[in-house]
């Protein structure tokens, strides 16, 4: 009867220990401690799920707006509006005096986006490790070159001279350049001259193109267990027309990011294949429709202490078994 009373004992002890550790979550999962830089309604929007519909509320909460995830299927989020809400960096990007609509203005508008040396960014922390979410500015795009030609503006007076200044940004060896000549490539859409190149390159440039891609829209920040982490970026299903281009096939291409993981040097993140959201903006009923996930390999999240707790438990009673058995 002894015996008997000790095995249930023991093995009501061991399934306590397993349903512990799998009550509580083995690893870290997704972003904690999450901040941004700048102030709220100006340096950025926070954007909350409402339904079907993204709504700017720059007071709503971080952890919440964040906590969405895009399990794709058949070219859609599954369920739809999964991705939920998000955080827009650099929300002036693409306001007076960084940008405008006014083709009298257009290069003094770059001149100052030149200028811009600013940039927003979500922090916190995945897997135990630092992570930052960042906006780009003109020096991410354009290198040093960007200050070099704002000086060059500033003394041209005549539209030939303000054209001729800006040529040196179309430059091979800057992000701007590989990124814009890589994005049109993958939809057959970059000139073959190098005369066409920069020409549609420079009608990018005045049109704002660069600040258009420069302000992420944040919807959320997951890690596998396998350590990959993979980010969502809210944007526009197709954006022939943010590109400035004519024709009538979609076209896909995510804001660009920039990562800062663990110490290690920035990345620039960004990707050509939307997933539909389900969700639309509700000021506009069009932004937010599409859903991008970008990926970069993390290190294998430590378990959390409890499920740790929960392994030591159940190894010792695995022991204590095998001894119980001997007798």
């Amino acid at each position: 009867m002894q015996r008997t009373m000790k095995k249930f004992l023991l093995g009501a002890s061991v399934v306590a220990g397993i349903s512990g550790i799998a009550g509580a979550p083995a690893f870290a999962g997704s972003l904690t401690g999450a901040s941004v830089s700048g102030v709220a309604g100006t340096d950025y929007y926070i954007y909350k799920q409402v339904g079907n519909q993204t709504v700017r509320d720059d007071s709503a909460s971080l952890s919440t707006v964040l906590k969405g995830s895009c399990a794709v299927a058949a070219q859609a989020c599954n369920p739809a509006g999964s991705p939920g809400g998000n955080v827009e960096l650099f929300a002036n990007s693409e306001k007076s005096p960084l940008s405008t609509s006014n083709p009298l203005q257009v290069f003094s508008a770059l001149s100052n986006f030149l200028g811009y040396n600013t940039t927003t960014s979500l922090t916190g922390q995945i897997g135990g490790k630092n992570i930052t979410l960042s906006s780009l500015n003109a020096l991410d795009w354009f290198g040093g070159g960007a200050a070099s030609v704002k000086t060059a503006l500033s003394t041209a007076t005549t539209s030939i001279q303000r054209s001729a200044a800006i040529n040196p940004l179309y430059n091979p060896s800057n992000f701007a350049t590989q990124w814009f000549e890589n994005t049109l490539s993958q939809y057959s859409l970059l000139p073959s001259t190098t005369i066409g190149k920069k020409t549609l390159f420079n009608t990018f440039l005045l049109a704002g193109g660069f600040q258009r891609f420069s302000d992420p829209n944040i919807s959320y920040v997951n890690q596998d267990p396998d350590g990959l982490i993979r980010i969502g970026l809210a944007g526009h299903y197709d954006v022939l027309s943010l590109l400035g281009l004519p024709g009538n096939t979609p076209v896909q291409a995510s804001e660009v990011l920039k990562v800062s993981y663990d110490g290690n040097p920035a990345q620039y993140k960004y990707g050509y294949t939307a997933a539909h959201s389900g969700l639309t903006e509700l000021s506009d009923g069009k932004s937010h429709n599409g859903n991008y996930e970008l990926a970069i390999q993390g290190a294998q999240p430590v378990p959390e202490p409890s499920a740790l707790l929960g392994l030591i438990t159940v190894g010792g009673l695995v022991v204590a078994k095998r001894k119980l058995n001997k007798r």
